[in-house]
């Protein structure tokens, strides 16, 4: 059976370190965890960790040409995953971040290519949530946040809806009540010579249409 972590939504103090301590040993190992988030649940592991970015692939049996969304700590990790910020990203990120909006950008050489399918973009955001806003800045490393679902069936927003779709094959779950959102991040594609959105999200498409975004 999976291990199940309880953590109170809005944890602090010795709860929130003594979970955020848990879940690093885990993460460092090379494993994958389902963690909360603040739009759906996600796997998380080891963005910069080739073995751990496998896992994830493999227990959500999602394909290999599909890249995983990675959440950062703040902008200046996320300017390290990436070979070049658009133009457009620091006001966006000013904007919305921390928050449900997810930019992708030119990926930089040093992470698996795996997670990006190849694609030489990546997808990242910083999330607005305790417990993974204290891990991201305990581990030192971004972390995948892919849904925590099995591909092609519904997102999760609730520990017991992942638990029914993934059984035992997921060794940690953090449970840390229903998500506060039923929507996915937006997803915002920097790379071309138009910003656009690819994913509509919890982030109405009119307010990042004085951003120069297209639906």
């Amino acid at each position: 059976m999976p291990r199940r972590l309880q953590i109170s939504p809005q944890a602090r103090g010795e709860e929130l370190a003594a979970a955020v301590a848990g879940l690093r040993a885990h993460l460092d190992s090379g494993a994958v965890a389902v963690i909360p988030t603040d739009t759906l649940y996600g796997l998380a592991a080891n963005a910069g960790d080739a073995r751990a970015v496998a896992g994830v692939y493999a227990l959500k049996g999602r394909s290999f040409d599909k890249p995983l969304p990675v959440v950062v700590r703040d902008l200046a990790q996320a300017a390290e995953l990436s070979s070049r910020l658009p133009a457009n990203f620091e006001a966006l990120a000013a904007a919305f971040w921390p928050g449900p909006l997810t930019l992708i950008v030119p990926v930089a050489p040093h992470l698996p290519p795996a997670l990006t399918a190849s694609t030489g973009a990546l997808a990242l955001r910083q999330p607005d949530q305790p417990l993974l806003a204290a891990l991201l800045h305990a581990t030192g490393y971004a972390l995948t946040a892919t849904s925590a679902n099995r591909s092609g069936e519904p997102p999760c927003r609730t520990v017991d809806e992942v638990a029914a779709q993934f059984g035992a094959d997921c060794p940690l779950l953090v449970d840390a009540g229903p998500s506060p959102s039923a929507l996915p991040s937006t997803i915002v594609d920097l790379c071309g010579p138009q910003p656009r959105i690819v994913r509509a999200g919890a982030i109405a498409a009119e307010r990042l249409a004085r951003f120069g975004i297209v639906g």
